[in-house]
């Protein structure tokens, strides 16, 4: 069964995934460094930089965001259409992701507004769906079902919809009952911002660990608990909302821990981390990961170790590689690992091997709630994928809160 442990470690709010008695996802949440990502402001142009055609916004309290200037080309407010940009401009934007190290963090023009089964998101037209969902003919009804739900909808501005995972499998009624809500609370706001003053905060999306529990994982898992009684009031108010739009969504069971044998230790949750931080991960078969992020990009390199496999030496590359292409896509999320990511297999001669590898990868990577790009071999025999950045990686919060103690 896998189950998802919540509690509060140093200081910080840790929601652990944990499954046949493995730790296969991890989410820190420092006090203090809450993320912004989701959050709507009303944002005003600092500055225009037109040599990396980009604008600074101040926004919340004398806070500064980097803009794009492509993002007002594809997505300008609804009224603003033609309007260039300049000093002093308000504008409504979202925080799509959190400052990482020296970078502020990025806002857009193209405001969205996350469900269990939607996405809406303003400005754009027609409609799109997670690359999990591949029943054909279950998109086809879905489109026709949400194109005429949206045609009949009265906003003043245009939009477009994602179907998540979750709504794969959901009810017609539930899926038109969230965009009934989603269309409320964006009208709501975007009849309101203008009237507001810059640096206003309009929106706040529900707290990062809910997002994090449930997103695209409805039903998949089969208890959350926790020895928190604020977290146990949230997650509890989560499920009573799924249950209401959705009687028959199968849900996990939710525990309120009070053992008094701390939460943490009884899932190791202090020894997961510290393997999380660690360069190298070993291996079953005895060859191992290193791994190493830099600011340009995630490096993971593959080492036989300690494997003293008896066969030729390409089915013993063969087999060490598949396992650390099922152990990288577990590390992946443990650490929060993104952006562009290579990874050095055991070289390989047979085309056939490095093509079963990739298929290996690409299955293990379907499991990440993260969107994942692999691209396959590159003209140096390296495997290249990426991975979206939304937060921060673990190394860094935690590097972040030992300077902290530090200072």
């Amino acid at each position: 069964m896998r189950r998802t442990v919540v509690t509060r470690l140093s200081g910080s709010l840790l929601a652990a995934e944990e499954e046949d008695g493995r730790i296969t996802g991890l989410f820190l949440e420092p006090e203090g460094t809450e993320s912004l990502v989701g959050r709507i402001y009303v944002g005003r142009v600092k500055s225009i930089v037109k040599n990396i055609r980009a604008a600074f916004l101040e926004f919340g309290r004398d806070e500064m965001c980097f803009y794009p200037l492509e993002e007002w080309e594809k997505h300008p407010l609804p009224g603003m259409e033609g309007k260039t940009l300049k000093e002093g401009d308000s504008l409504l934007i979202q925080i799509e992701k959190d400052a990482v190290k020296t970078k502020a963090p990025m806002a857009t023009t193209c405001i969205i507004f996350a469900g269990q089964y939607l996405v809406l998101a303003a400005g754009k037209r027609g409609i799109c769906f997670s690359s999990k969902i591949r029943d054909g003919a279950r998109k086809q009804a879905l489109k026709e079902f949400l194109t005429e739900a949206a045609d009949s909808a009265e906003t003043s501005f245009p939009f477009g919809l994602i179907v998540r995972t979750n709504g794969k499998t959901a009810p017609y009624g539930a899926i038109l009952s969230e965009l009934e809500t989603l269309l409320k609370t964006a009208s709501r706001i975007f009849s309101l911002w203008e009237t507001r003053t810059a640096g206003t905060l309009l929106y706040e999306p529900e707290p990062a660990f809910l997002a994090e529990i449930f997103n695209n994982r409805t039903g998949s898992f089969g208890e959350v608990v926790t020895d928190d009684q604020t977290v146990y009031r949230l997650v509890e108010e989560k499920l009573k909302t799924l249950r209401a739009q959705d009687e028959a969504c199968p849900l996990p069971a939710l525990r309120l821990y009070g053992d008094s044998y701390p939460l943490s230790k009884l899932y190791s949750l202090e020894t997961a981390l510290s393997k999380a931080l660690s360069e190298k991960v070993w291996l079953k078969s005895g060859g191992s990961l290193i791994i190493q992020p830099t600011e340009a990009l995630v490096s993971i390199d593959v080492n036989t170790g300690k494997f003293d496999g008896k066969k030729r030496l390409e089915e013993t590359f063969f087999k060490i590689n598949l396992e650390a292409a099922a152990e990288i896509a577990v590390q992946l999320r443990l650490r929060n690992l993104s952006g562009i990511i290579i990874v050095d297999f055991i070289d390989m001669e047979e085309r056939d091997h490095k093509e079963q590898l990739l298929r290996v990868f690409a299955a293990a990577l379907e499991n990440d709630p993260v969107k994942v790009n692999l691209l396959g071999f590159t003209r140096l025999n390296l495997v290249e994928l990426t991975r979206k950045k939304v937060r921060k990686p673990l190394h860094e919060l935690l590097s972040g809160k030992r300077k902290d103690r530090k200072e």
